[in-house]
């Protein structure tokens, strides 16, 4: 009897040895309790517990799968593809600041606090890990923008940057900010002239006293990119002879000489009697500071719009506008891409030896108010 009782007895399925190195996987809870029980983890490292003299190896986790087979699987595809413990379970804020780290010391203070603002706005994955972030998740973070074109293309950017980080550090295989889209760029707002009726709106809130309005003409006659205006310092500025240096970008464009027309100069002359070592500048917490770029275009910048009633000119169309008045007052091309800082040639080394005088008397062929 007993003989057959153990004839009949259900044998106990032999599980699996595993080579030493691979990891291990084991199964979480009785029967039916999980939809996936097996647990894949590989060996991390070890803690010693100074107290009771004992070392405890610790683990990570690779996942969780329906079969046994399934995790098994999994770790034969890490042992493929050996990517770093910490790897497993990077956050996205922590691969940006080891991007930040080493992309940082490279790049200006104005770039540096663009891509601050775009990490900003990525709140909602800042403690993801990185290897779960998919598209859907990133376009759900683009849909809350509530901005211009060029805030979703810089956040689109700035992820780029990022993920691509984590793919040279096989953090991740994909990079799913590829697939995102942003928003089409406003009807009615590509990059051209401010047209008269509304730079006379502009006019009339400095008649008012609004001193953005005020920047908002030393942009537009003289036709400084964004943020090329941000870095030139009072030193820079040499108002008895109407000139400022500054640019960056090109070559022709960098510390070039910009005539100053003569409808700004008030508004050059109210800037240079503000503290502060830079020509634009703003106080927070009771200091004066450069003014930054992302303050300026993604806050200031639309707010004035907003309060003169004007459509959502960037700060870009007032180096378009400068352009147009430029031409209008048929100024030869060569004296056009010297102030404007276009590369052409050999006109910088043809206007080297007095400019200055040459470059204030064409700016002031310019139509003012």
């Amino acid at each position: 009897m007993a003989q057959t009782e153990n004839r009949t007895k259900r044998k106990t399925k032999k599980r699996m040895r595993l080579p030493n190195g691979l990891g291990s996987v084991h199964k979480i809870g009785g029967e039916g309790r999980r939809r996936k029980p097996w647990r894949a983890r590989v060996p991390a490292h070890v803690e010693f517990n100074e107290e009771t003299g004992k070392a405890t190896q610790k683990y990570i986790t690779v996942g969780y799968f329906e079969t046994e087979l399934e995790a098994i699987e999994a770790l034969m595809e890490y042992r493929k593809n050996p990517y770093t413990i910490e790897a497993a379970t990077c956050t996205f804020e922590e691969v940006f600041e080891m991007w930040k780290a080493k992309k940082y010391p490279t790049i200006s203070l104005t770039s540096q606090r663009a891509y601050n603002s775009a990490f900003k706005n990525s709140e909602a994955i800042h403690k993801m890990k990185i290897r779960d972030i998919r598209t859907i998740h990133l376009e759900g973070v683009m849909s809350t923008i509530d901005g211009k074109f060029q805030v979703q293309a810089r956040l689109k950017t700035f992820w780029g940057q990022v993920f691509k980080y984590a793919m040279e550090h096989d953090i991740i295989q994909k990079d799913y900010s590829e697939f995102v889209k942003t928003r089409d760029k406003d009807e009615g707002t590509k990059r051209t002239a401010i047209p008269p009726e509304d730079r006379e709106k502009i006019w009339q809130a400095i008649d008012n006293g609004d001193q953005l309005a005020e920047l908002a003409m030393v942009y537009i006659y003289t036709g400084m990119r964004a943020s090329e205006l941000l870095e030139v310092k009072k030193a820079d500025v040499d108002l008895e002879n109407r000139i400022l240096v500054g640019g960056l970008k090109t070559g022709a464009g960098k510390n070039r000489r910009v005539p100053i027309h003569k409808c700004i100069v008030p508004f050059i002359e109210r800037m240079m009697q503000t503290e502060g070592e830079y020509l634009v500048t703003r106080v927070k917490n009771g200091k004066v500071t450069k003014m930054p770029y992302p303050h300026l275009g993604d806050i200031l910048w639309p707010e004035l719009m907003e309060r003169l009633g004007l459509p959502r000119y960037t700060l870009h169309f007032c180096r378009h506008t400068c352009a147009t008045l430029l031409r209008e007052a048929e100024l030869q091309e060569d004296i056009r891409k010297l102030i404007l800082g276009h590369s052409n040639g050999d006109i910088t080394d043809r206007y080297t030896h007095h400019p200055d005088e040459m470059l204030v008397a064409a700016i002031d062929k310019v139509k003012g108010r």
